[in-house]
């Protein structure tokens, strides 16, 4: 008994392909495009919401108040009858330290001086940052010294956090995402670049504390910490806050890796310029 097997043969140039070669191709195609817009989906659906900040890059704001130099360089202003510092960042990946000693060659700057700056506002959860945008021309004017007496700073003891070592600039709305893998190489060179590091805490998916991080006497510890920037640390140190500000001192030494467990896991891409 023999059987009947359907050994078309085709080739490209010579005519129309026969039938079952063009039924398997449409049924491989349109499965393929099923396939991909499934993972697309898949894709959109798995990924965590964005987080809620914003980084106003079309609008410039002028800000007046007084210079604070801890726990980082920031101007310290009064808003609907509330004070609130906002600490200042530089522009690209740097702190506000090279703008601020270029300023510094024509006025004397300080703790307390009558200050008002321009800048580009980033802002997170309440808290403000000001991007020091036309490096030295971001300072408008500049007063009088005063002593600011009413400044609440208080030592709240010996503390230990786990959390995320970030750079505040992106956190606060320059790049979204700002944390974990996605983001560390760009944070490192944030830090590198002497923006003033933050650990930032974490619970049940939500940020909801904030530190900056420093040495004894104020000492900048950025460099010492970049193994661990990006990733969950356990910290051990003293703790003050400065207005709506708070600090953490810290020997970069002590610090050690967290095994804090994230409930969701987010798919994003985060583009740093």
């Amino acid at each position: 008994m023999s059987k009947n097997v359907d050994n078309d043969f085709f080739v490209g140039w010579t005519g129309e392909a026969p039938k079952n070669y063009t039924s398997k191709g449409k049924s491989f195609f349109f499965g393929s495009l099923i396939l991909i817009l499934l993972a697309g989906v898949l894709f959109v659906t798995n990924q965590k919401p964005y987080e809620k900040s914003e980084y106003e890059y079309q609008v410039i704001q002028e800000l007046s108040g007084y210079l604070v130099q801890d726990p980082v360089w920031g101007i310290r202003i009064k808003e609907d009858g509330m004070i609130k510092t906002i600490p200042l960042v530089g522009y690209g990946k740097k702190g506000p330290g090279f703008t601020l000693s270029k300023m510094m060659e024509n006025h004397s700057l300080g703790e307390g001086t009558k200050v008002t700056l321009r800048g580009r506002l980033t802002h997170f959860q309440g808290k403000y940052l000001m991007e020091l945008t036309e490096l030295k021309n971001s300072l408008v004017s500049s007063g009088d010294v005063v002593m600011l007496l009413d400044r609440e700073i208080s030592m709240k003891g010996i503390k230990d956090l786990e959390g995320e070592i970030v750079d505040p600039k992106c956190f606060f709305g320059v790049m979204n995402p700002a944390t974990k893998a996605v983001h560390r190489s760009c944070a490192i060179r944030c830090i590198s670049g002497g923006m003033p590091p933050m650990l930032a805490i974490r619970e049940d998916g939500q940020f909801v504390d904030y530190y900056f991080l420093h040495g004894k006497d104020m000492q900048s510890i950025s460099q010492s910490i970049l193994p661990y920037v990006g990733i969950p640390v356990r910290i051990s140190g003293q703790v003050a806050t400065y207005d709506d500000w708070k600090s953490m001192v810290i020997d970069p030494k002590e610090l050690r890796l967290s095994f804090l467990k994230e409930k969701e896991t987010s798919l994003a891409l985060s583009v740093c310029y």
